[in-house]
């Protein structure tokens, strides 16, 4: 699997991407080592996409332009979490499910990252996603593509599901398609309207 660093993305985009910034500002790309790429306007099919082209952890996501992808700031219609800020997901990666409570992080500008322990767990990621952290420091994440979704809500989003860090953060790709109320921090409600 390739393990790019910050500065070896740089030296790749530059030489072979950089020319894009013209024409396809701000849509996604996917940069295999060897220079080919794929370029769309949705990130998730860019990824999947990658994977069949390039293989799996053969490639990085980058927005052309800005580079980062993501910036760290009956059927169930609503549910309530008295565990503010935290909000039940079921999550799933290689057909596995998964259930944990995820911060709500309206920073967050993804679907969900996952504690880097988890790993080993769930195989070698994917693919590699250059993040920018709320510090302004760039952090390269190995992206799984899966789905996410609010326990209650029970609508699976396909997602790039990143295992970045020590906590679980639930990212306005999921938080923004619903009424989401932070309850003067003693409960967190989601309601799909």
């Amino acid at each position: 699997m390739w393990r790019p660093t910050v500065d070896e993305i740089e030296q790749l985009y530059e030489r072979h991407a950089k020319h894009l910034e013209a024409t396809h500002w701000g849509k996604f790309l996917a940069l295999a080592p060897d220079g080919r790429y794929l370029v769309g306007d949705d990130d998730v099919a860019v990824f999947v996409e990658a994977i069949q082209q390039f293989g799996q952890g053969n490639f990085v996501l980058l927005r052309i332009g800005e580079k980062d992808v993501d910036i760290l700031r009956q059927v169930g219609f609503a549910t309530s979490s008295a565990r503010y800020p935290f909000v039940e997901v079921e999550w799933e990666v290689h057909m596995t499910r998964h259930r944990d409570w995820a911060y709500a992080d309206t920073g967050f500008e993804g679907f969900l990252t996952i504690p880097m322990l988890l790993t080993p767990l769930l195989g070698n990621p994917q693919g590699s996603i250059r993040t920018r952290m709320a510090d302004g420091s760039v952090s390269i994440a190995g992206a799984y593509f899966g789905t996410v979704e609010i326990v209650g809500i029970n609508e699976p989003i396909p997602a790039r599901i990143l295992a970045l860090g020590n906590e679980f953060l639930l990212g306005r790709r999921v938080l923004d398609r619903y009424k989401v109320t932070f309850d003067r921090g003693q409960r967190v409600v989601v309601e799909k309207v």
